[in-house]
């Protein structure tokens, strides 16, 4: 009798439905972060923005470290999803 061929499981790379919702919004929601982070830059990159108060030109800087860090987290997730959705 000739051995059994071992089967190799590999885990499921089919995401939940939840999950797979997630990563079609993502795209999206990057978009909108980047057009926010974009505008924000504006702001501070234009030459009147620094005579502004400082309590303005602080929040507009809060602001933009926020939008940043908002942006790369989705870019994580974006990445890790990709990753189980594609075997990874």
């Amino acid at each position: 009798m000739a051995p059994k061929a071992e089967i190799v499981k590999r885990g499921s790379s089919k995401l939940s439905y939840k999950l797979q919702r997630e990563l079609e919004l993502l795209p999206g929601q990057l978009e909108d972060l980047e057009a926010k982070l974009e505008a924000l830059q504006a702001q501070v990159a234009d030459a009147a923005f620094f005579s502004q108060p400082h309590e303005q030109t602080q929040k507009v800087l809060a602001d933009l470290s926020q939008a940043e860090q908002e942006l790369e987290q989705a870019f994580e997730r974006w990445e890790y999803l990709e990753g189980l959705k594609n075997g990874a």
